[in-house]
């Protein structure tokens, strides 16, 4: 079963075909990732659909999951993705969707792409994971001068697969998940929450004592205890 990230993704790559555009757009502060619609990611790898001929723009782990799972074709184009970008950006602001299919989970309609950018683009973005025996947790916060908001989210650190022992036998039981997937679902998912919370207007002071946080962390990207 997969998990609501990758059902994203699939949502996103169905009644595509898709194939890598050449180099990257960098050092982006209102970019948006049309595969997930996560704002944080400062550069996006552009994507070319031979069926619409439009191009989309996704962050590196959207990339790397559809291309491990075969949704994008390996085989890159000779278009620079920052031509298209431009090209692109000027067709949406002249009102052609993301997508004929709708746009993506978390999004909204075409017409809000500039508003949700200039939304977020200029928040202070904190980013904490937890490492757990049983589960790894993130919380994202955003803030400017006069406000914050967060978000948590919780993944759990095992699932159920089919393992072989000797002799043949294969067995249903708990088996690690890779960490990189399941640390990027839980952020992206807190990044959501906290993300909604501030379109949604809620707001905190900075400077109450209740919004210390007090977190231990006891892993971060990139450090394993495996």
């Amino acid at each position: 079963m997969g998990s609501d990230y990758e059902d994203t993704l699939r949502s996103f790559a169905d009644g595509k075909r898709l194939g890598r555009l050449a180099k990257a757009v960098r050092d982006l502060g209102d970019g948006v990732c049309d595969a997930c619609g996560s704002a944080l990611p400062r550069t996006l790898f552009g994507l070319k659909d031979t069926v619409s001929g439009r191009c989309y723009f996704v962050g590196q782990n959207c990339l790397s999951l559809l291309l491990e799972t075969e949704l994008v074709a390996r085989a890159r184009y000779r278009q620079s993705a920052e031509v298209a970008y431009r090209r692109e950006m000027e067709m949406r602001r002249n009102g052609a969707g993301v997508s004929s299919d709708g746009p993506s989970p978390g999004t909204g309609g075409p017409g809000d792409l500039p508003q949700r950018r200039s939304d977020l683009r200029n928040l202070r973005r904190t980013i904490l994971i937890v490492e757990t025996e049983t589960h790894y947790e993130a919380l994202v916060r955003l803030e400017d001068r006069g406000r914050r908001v967060s978000g948590r989210a919780q993944e759990p650190r095992w699932g159920q697969g089919w393992a072989r022992h000797d002799g043949g036998v294969v067995l249903l039981e708990r088996v690690p998940r890779a960490k990189r997937n399941a640390v990027v679902i839980c952020v992206l998912k807190a990044y959501r929450k906290a993300r909604a919370a501030w379109r949604n207007g809620e707001a905190r002071n900075g400077n109450k004592p209740d919004n210390k946080m007090h977190e231990e962390i006891v892993a971060l990207l990139g450090r394993s205890k495996s």
